[in-house]
């Protein structure tokens, strides 16, 4: 890839990063509510789950979940359901992770549930269909490892931007949650917005829908 493409491939990343969505309301919602370790964690799951969408993308099966809608409604619903059952217990459970331990315990479900949110959400793997194919150049070489230079490209870009991101989020938090109960609030809140999340992602359209959408 030639230095102009490739900048553009980064930028049109960037900005796509920065476009709100479940994944900036995930990171900015445990940013705000449980600080920055547990938005960092976030952001770390969805690199994480980089690593298994792109190769799937690069074998073909992210076609198939575009085109399976029995499939797609699977992932959507089994995501779904999965958020909206962190969130109900973040809101039911607001205010009691005060410890540390309970914190780093927090910290290490984020990291869990950005990995399993963006694994079960089809609206990502048919994103990545829709978005990389456009920088692939079939005559410069393998079309396979192109898919996977590109992914593991846009999950460093995206990993540094919703870092930075998450931090930014988590220092907002601090403040806020200096005060015992506003922070148990601030965690009822993150709760709320993990369902609304989750209901979005079971309410969401067909794969049609979902690449028009992406």
């Amino acid at each position: 890839m030639d230095v102009v493409t490739l900048l553009l491939f980064v930028s049109a990343v960037v900005v796509l990063t920065v476009t709100p969505g479940p994944d900036l309301f995930l990171i900015v919602g445990r940013g705000i509510a449980q600080g920055r370790a547990a938005a960092v964690f976030t952001a770390f799951g969805f690199f994480l789950a980089g690593f298994v969408q792109v190769p799937l993308l690069a074998l073909g099966l992210a076609g198939v979940v575009a085109r399976n809608p029995v499939l797609f409604d699977v992932l959507r619903y089994g995501g779904g359901a999965y958020l909206m059952w962190r969130g109900l217990r973040m809101v039911l459970h607001a205010g009691q992770g005060v410890a540390a331990p309970a914190r780093q315990a927090s910290a290490g479900a984020a990291m869990r549930e950005g990995f399993v949110a963006s694994l079960l959400n089809p609206k990502s793997h048919v994103f990545l269909l829709a978005f990389l194919p456009q920088f692939v150049r079939p005559e410069a070489g393998s079309v396979m490892v192109q898919f996977l230079v590109l992914g593991i490209v846009m999950r460093v870009v995206a990993l540094l931007v919703e870092g930075g991101i998450a931090l930014f989020a988590g220092s907002i938090g601090q403040r806020l949650r200096r005060s015992s109960r506003l922070g148990a609030w601030l965690e009822r809140l993150a709760g709320c917005l993990l369902v609304a999340v989750g209901l979005r992602l079971v309410l969401m359209g067909r794969p049609e829908d979902a690449v028009a959408r992406a």
